[in-house]
C-alpha cells in the first residue's frame, strides 16, 4: 500500500512538470515571433510615465518620441527633440536598452523635460508585451511605462 503512494506521486509530478515545461516552450516561441513583428518599425511613443510623471503623445504632438528596434540588437529614434542611439538585448519578454548616446542640443516648450524622463525611462524597462497595435515596455514591478504604436503621426 505503501508503494502504491510514492508512484502515484512521482507520475503526477513528472506529468505536472512536463506540462509546464511544453507551456513554457510555447511561450518562448510565441515571444521570438512577436519580437520579429517589432524589428524594423517606426514606434511612435503614445504614453510615458516616469515616477509621477505621465506624457501622452497624439499623432499631431509637436515632439513625437518614437523608437526603431533592428534585429542585430540595436535601437534608435528620437527623445523628443534629440536623436539617440543605443543597443537593447532581447530574451523572450525580457529587454533592457544599454545607456544611450544622443544628439545635444537645447530643446524648447518642454522638450527637455519629455526628454530626461524618457532616458530615464529606458533605464527602468525590464520586461515588453505586445497586442493591440501597441508595443509595452514594462519596469520590473509590472508597470507600464511606455506605449508605443506604428500608427504613423
Amino acid at each position: 500500500m505503501h508503494t502504491t503512494k510514492p508512484i502515484m506521486f512521482s507520475a503526477v509530478a513528472m506529468t505536472g512538470a512536463l506540462l509546464l515545461s511544453a507551456c513554457n516552450t510555447t511561450g518562448q516561441m510565441n515571444t521570438a515571433d512577436d519580437w520579429k513583428n517589432v524589428t524594423g518599425k517606426d514606434w511612435h511613443l503614445t504614453m510615458l510615465s516616469d515616477g509621477g510623471q505621465t506624457f501622452t503623445f497624439r499623432p499631431t504632438s509637436p515632439m513625437q518620441p518614437s523608437a526603431v528596434f533592428s534585429e542585430d540588437g540595436k535601437v534608435n529614434g528620437s527623445s523628443g527633440c534629440n536623436s539617440y542611439f543605443g543597443t537593447y538585448d532581447q530574451d523572450g519578454n525580457q529587454l533592457t536598452f544599454s545607456p544611450l548616446g544622443a544628439t545635444r542640443k537645447m530643446c524648447l516648450n518642454g522638450a527637455m523635460a519629455i526628454e530626461a524622463a524618457f532616458n530615464n525611462a529606458t533605464t527602468q524597462v525590464t520586461h515588453w508585451k505586445l497586442g493591440n497595435d501597441q508595443l509595452v515596455l514594462i519596469d520590473r514591478d509590472g508597470k507600464t511605462i511606455m506605449t508605443l504604436t506604428t500608427k504613423a503621426p
